[in-house]
């Protein structure tokens, strides 16, 4: 069974490869789209997580072939990579540790906040040649307790990124769903020192009389001023339909990690 695989559609705008651990997730987001993908009933999906079926080995066979691909690979779509469960069976660090050996690009997006710390010192092994992200939803406990009770709560998803990008990682921030404009806003000036790069994507059936144009205006001047790299997603894209965008903006690849040229033997 393949591990690593090629995302198709919406999920092709975050990475050319991808990689899931996990059976199920546990940070409970009501948004999640994920269980009506993989046909999964709700309620098992946020509270039985498991590893998949021989993982590791499927993984290491996977990464084998791959070995020294110029092609990023996502930690992940249909799970967290930093879920609550990875604290017991630990996969993503012996993930990190196969992609590592076989010199390929990892980016990790996650809602796991600190839990992610405790793989520092291997993802410090990958150097230019990896990157942490942060899904960032609410600006508030409030609504983050209500909508993704199991996720870390928004400040310690920020403060992860700060100590990540102390330790000169590269970071960046899933701005994604866009469910209240004003906590992005927010939430984005709040990191705008400490993030490397940003992406930014609505709810593709988000109806709401909202001027997106405006929004993304706003956002866009921010990051320009600040030099900050970013990419806009095709939702947010169509709704903002008057903005102009620069081609690198709108490129899905533009944010791709660079592939390794060499790895020293001090590394392993």
């Amino acid at each position: 069974m393949s591990i690593i695989y090629e995302p198709t559609g919406k999920a092709r705008e975050y990475s050319p490869l991808a990689a899931n651990l996990y059976s199920g997730c546990g940070h409970k987001c009501k948004y999640c789209y994920v269980p009506n993908v993989i046909k999964l009933e709700k309620k098992i999906f946020d509270n039985q997580t498991t590893e998949r079926n021989s993982i590791i080995e499927n993984l290491r066979k996977d990464a084998k072939k791959l070995k020294g691909t110029n092609k990023q690979v996502l930690m992940s779509f249909t799970t967290d990579p930093y879920n609550p469960f990875n604290n017991i069976a630990k996969l993503t660090r012996k993930a990190l540790e196969i992609f590592l050996e076989n010199q390929i690009p990892v980016a990790i997006l996650t809602k796991g906040g600190m839990r992610a710390i405790q793989d520092l010192d291997v993802i410090k092994k990958f150097g230019e040649h990896i990157k942490i992200g942060a899904s960032l939803i609410y600006d508030n406990d409030i609504d983050s307790k209500r909508v993704e009770s199991g996720a870390a709560l928004p400040n310690e998803r920020l403060e992860m990124l700060k100590v990540f990008f102390k330790n000169h990682i590269k970071t960046w921030v899933s701005f994604e769903p866009i469910i209240q404009p004003k906590q992005t806003l927010n939430l984005l000036k709040q990191c705008l020192e400490y993030v490397d790069e940003f992406q930014f994507g609505k709810l593709a059936d988000d109806k709401r009389s909202f001027d997106w144009n405006n929004f993304v205006n706003t956002i866009i001047n921010i990051l320009r001023n600040k030099n900050k790299e970013f990419y806009i997603k095709e939702t947010l894209r169509k709704a903002a339909y008057k903005v102009q965008l620069q081609p690198k903006e709108i490129d899905v690849d533009y944010l791709t990690l660079k592939p390794f040229e060499q790895i020293k033997e001090t590394l392993f």
